[in-house]
């Protein structure tokens, strides 16, 4: 029952007509949210206080992190393993010129911190002339290495479409695909010029390109995220960030894309990608930390089977949806408006007017409530009336619907 992209390049209207909707496992959903760190920098929050790192990830509620491989770095490999203990495990990213040794000694170092091995990161950007055949070489032995563990192999990361084309086929069992919107909105319908993979920019896009090397093998995000630094490239203000953050979690997870990886938690200063964080460079929680932690509480269940609920949605075209089961009779609606907040052209927002929503279901819920985020990022509870029929109004940040029978 959902209304996308592509249905409303159909025509389709915002009527939802009466009828069972599959609702996803919230469970998937809460583990398809990661986050990149990097541990092993030394000059930065990660490196000077592991421990309020460590504690930050716990409050997020997340279970996934992206890191380097640190071979010889045993403080690093035993954080890495206190990390596991408490139920959050690494991708780690495979340097250029590791051995086969050195892999091994750092995932015994690590045990059981490592879910996944990654081939090299944006090799394309290396310099290195014969870039085409290290990178193929390398996700061999990646690959090699992963299985004999029983882990998962995820492709190499590259960073246009020619290039993907370029390394061809590899061995993995997980795609990967750095997938930023350069200040546009997740549900942009792309920037630039059109070919046979879409148009460029769009998240259909970055999975068409991508599946250049890995094929129809599940597409991770192992990076997207929005920057929150005035002047820099791809910027949006703070409650933007919020706001295109969560919706690009839920885009991507409705897209079929199993894991994505915001970029990254804490701001290293400098550069381009200097304040994607989800907490500032002195560890300040952003707006979009407190949200994100929030959400997660809320779906997180030990856990849930899809599910499927009878009810009916109307609104206008410009609405997404995601519903999730919670387990026991409880469904968790996200709803918000798939459009922009801000012009990356004119660094000007765009205003975004509130839209309804109207849920209808046949037999009146037990339990009607919605969650909103403020401005700094706290949610916001309202207790609605069970009814057969409400009402709600949605702008660009996302609203979860309670929903329990």
């Amino acid at each position: 029952m959902g209304l996308g992209p592509s249905d409303r390049a159909r025509g389709v209207t915002g009527r939802i007509e009466p009828g069972w909707e599959a609702g996803r496992s919230a469970a998937a959903f809460v583990e398809s949210v990661g986050v990149n760190v990097h541990n092993g920098y030394g000059q930065t929050p990660y490196g000077e206080d592991p421990q309020r790192i460590a504690n930050l990830v716990a409050r997020l509620g997340i279970h996934h992190l992206r890191d380097g491989t640190y071979p010889g770095q045993t403080k690093i490999c035993t954080l890495d393993r206190h990390y596991a203990a408490s139920g959050v495990y690494f991708d780690f990213i495979v340097s250029p010129a590791e051995t086969d040794e050195q892999l091994s000694a750092w995932n015994s170092c690590t045990i059981p911190a490592a879910e996944s091995y990654e081939g090299y990161n944006e090799y394309d950007q290396s310099g290195n002339p014969n870039w085409v055949p290290v990178l193929q070489a390398a996700q061999q032995q990646v690959s090699a290495f992963a299985n004999g563990l029983g882990l998962l192999a995820v492709g190499p990361s590259l960073t246009s479409e020619s290039d993907y084309a370029a390394v061809g086929p590899v061995p993995a069992r997980a795609g990967n695909m750095h997938d930023y919107f350069a200040g546009f909105n997740p549900e942009t319908p792309g920037w630039g010029g059109k070919d046979r993979f879409g148009i460029y920019g769009s998240l259909a896009y970055n999975i068409a390109v991508a599946r250049q090397t890995t094929g129809s093998a599940p597409m991770w995000s192992t990076e997207t995220g929005y920057g929150d630094a005035p002047g820099t490239p791809g910027y949006v203000p703070a409650v933007t960030k919020m706001h295109y953050e969560l919706r690009t979690l839920f885009c991507q997870f409705n897209a079929g894309v199993p894991r994505t990886y915001l970029y990254e938690l804490v701001d290293e200063g400098g550069g381009s990608f200097g304040s994607f964080g989800l907490v500032d460079a002195k560890t300040a929680p952003k707006p979009v930390f407190h949200a994100l932690a929030a959400l997660l509480r809320r779906l997180s269940v030990k856990r849930s089977a899809p599910a499927s609920l009878e009810y009916s949605l109307t609104a206008g075209p410009s609405v997404e949806h995601t519903l999730l089961a919670l387990g026991g009779g409880r469904f968790a609606l996200a709803v918000w408006q798939g459009v922009p907040e801000w012009n990356p052209n004119t660094d000007q927002p765009i205003a975004v007017s509130p839209q309804p929503v109207s849920l209808a279901f046949p037999v009146a819920p037990h339990r009607l409530s919605v969650t909103t985020f403020a401005p700094s990022g706290e949610p916001v509870t309202q207790t609605m009336t069970p009814q057969n029929s409400v009402t709600l109004y949605v702008d660009g940040g996302v609203s979860l619907v309670d929903i329990g029978r």
